[in-house]
């Protein structure tokens, strides 16, 4: 499955994508912690677990699977319940 992260916002307004790689590339405990980040991601959006504190909080867009995909969108708020699974998406190999 492909995952690609974008990430938007900040004082600068910077676009930049910061990560793409594919779970089939991946040794299969950190595929495996892709998945579970990915499953609570989608949950804590589901439930509006994402919520913006300040203005020059970076975004995050998602894209899961090929071509149009499945996308999320995450705020970077520390206290947010997506912070943790979004910190396993930008290093799925720590």
């Amino acid at each position: 499955m492909r995952v690609k992260i974008e990430r938007t916002g900040g004082f600068a307004g910077i676009e930049e994508a910061v990560g793409e790689y594919d779970t089939d590339d991946l040794p299969e405990p950190q595929a495996a912690r892709v998945y579970e980040a990915l499953s609570a991601i989608d949950a804590a959006t589901a439930e509006g677990g994402s919520s913006e504190v300040g203005a020059d909080l970076m975004t995050y867009r998602i894209t899961v699977g090929n071509g149009a995909g499945r996308v999320y969108t995450v705020s970077d708020d520390p206290s947010s319940k997506a912070a943790d699974p979004l910190a396993v998406l930008l290093r799925p190999s720590a």
